[in-house]
């Protein structure tokens, strides 16, 4: 089997991190795998192919020109069968005649036209990995609580003033949602494709939306290395990282502080509110970049370790807290929650979207039954109110991971429907 990935980089992200999993997965067990990206830092790596260079032979002055003008309106409006131009042509480079199954991933970041998967999709099987909303909406890949996407989306919440501080992608200059859904819708009902989504909740929420017409919908979650991210004595692990023996330590992670999806700003801001009760307050420590986040520290107990890349260092980190604090306000399937509850440390969430598949309230963690700030303070006290359930709790989450995330079970998941949809075809 002869898998070719399509994505928006070869190295950043979470798409790029599963993607290349899924391919050392596919070496492994003796198929074949290569890369289709639009910025990768690897460039003298074989397996990997730029997709501007692949298409390079396709372009003329007059393309360059459409190009130009669709990629401005892409900013603009949306998605525009003009942009990227040349790469409606993938169908005719060797990469293309040379794989047996297209895998795609994130597909937004302006390297590729959406326009080109009627035609990716008429002669071989595609596969497409939603990591989260944004294939089925007019701009956002998170809509929070709207839910026009699912008959046609206008007046986009997320394009006002309020709303273009947390919206992901970056915002269009203007509101075209109504367009792109139209555009996309169109482009859905001329292609033949297969979907993988990574929970029972998206799978539900893709179902409702104009991609439910899928040739099929499969779940597959994602994975851990569960002999890295694993249960490690409590004690060493904050004796190594110099953190108090006897405090109470919560711990929040993921890409940067900034990103109010994540919800820093919660985390943070309940716990002021407990120290400045006079509670008895638990001590942070985070995992995360500074990127967007410059207010100073109020906390008293804190500790920052910054990004931290390394998986065997990030899963010291998991072991040394109490619990994992998750205040994401919307998300597909976090992979921080999955690697947390793998090293058996219990989680403290939102009760929102997925989140409810990978936290059972009082058994892997505490679920908080509203995203407002006192119910999240309240969730922390609920934790710390009963010490002695948290062994079990810590059982209870290296149990589930064991049951639903081993990564090897996941690849393999993969591989199987991959060879089925090559029989079927």
């Amino acid at each position: 089997m002869r898998v070719l990935h399509i994505n928006t980089t070869s190295h950043i992200g979470g798409a790029a991190r599963a993607m290349r999993r899924f391919s050392q997965a596919l070496i492994e067990n003796g198929h074949q795998s290569k890369f289709l990206v639009g910025r990768s830092k690897f460039s003298d790596d074989p397996v990997i192919h730029l997709i501007w260079e692949q298409v390079a032979r396709f372009r003329t002055p007059s393309k360059g020109l459409k190009s130009r003008i669709g990629n401005w309106l892409e900013k603009y409006y949306g998605i525009h069968p003009w942009s990227n131009l040349p790469n409606l042509r993938i169908t005719e480079t060797a990469l293309y005649e040379w794989a047996d199954i297209i895998d795609l991933r994130n597909l937004f970041g302006g390297f590729f036209n959406l326009w080109s998967l009627p035609e990716l999709s008429s002669d071989k099987p595609v596969v497409w990995r939603l990591p989260d909303l944004w294939a089925v909406t007019g701009h956002c890949a998170y809509p929070y609580d709207c839910e026009r996407w699912k008959t046609g989306c206008y007046r986009c919440p997320l394009l006002t003033p309020e709303g273009r501080k947390i919206v992901e992608p970056p915002p269009t200059l203007r509101d075209g949602t109504r367009r792109v859904w139209k555009a996309k819708k169109t482009i859905y009902d001329r292609s033949r494709l297969h979907l993988i989504v990574t929970t029972d909740w998206m799978r539900v929420q893709v179902a409702q939306s104009i991609l439910g017409d899928a040739r099929s919908i499969n779940v597959i979650s994602n994975g851990v290395n569960l002999e890295t991210y694993r249960p490690q004595d409590k004690k060493l692990s904050r004796e190594k990282l110099g953190l108090p023996s006897d405090e109470r330590i919560l711990v929040w992670a993921a890409g940067g502080k900034g990103n109010y999806r994540k919800g820093y700003h919660l985390a943070v801001e309940a716990l002021e509110v407990m120290q400045k009760s006079g509670a008895e307050t638990p001590m942070l420590i985070t995992m995360g970049s500074e990127e967007g986040w410059s207010k100073p520290d109020k906390l008293r107990k804190i500790k920052h370790f910054g990004y931290v890349s390394d998986p065997d260092q990030q899963a010291l980190i998991y072991t040394a807290a109490d619990a994992f604090l998750c205040p994401t306000l919307a998300d597909g399937q976090p992979q921080t929650v999955l690697e947390s509850i793998a090293c058996g440390t219990p989680v403290i969430a939102f009760d929102i979207g997925p989140m409810p598949e990978e936290v059972q309230d009082g058994v892997t963690g505490i679920l908080v039954n509203s995203r407002e700030l006192s119910k999240l303070r309240d969730g922390i006290e609920r934790f710390f109110l009963a010490p002695v359930q948290h062994r079990v709790m810590g059982e209870n989450c290296r149990k589930q991971a064991l049951r639903k995330y081993d990564l090897r079970v996941q690849t393999g998941k993969y591989i199987d429907l991959y060879q089925g949809i090559l029989d079927e075809k």
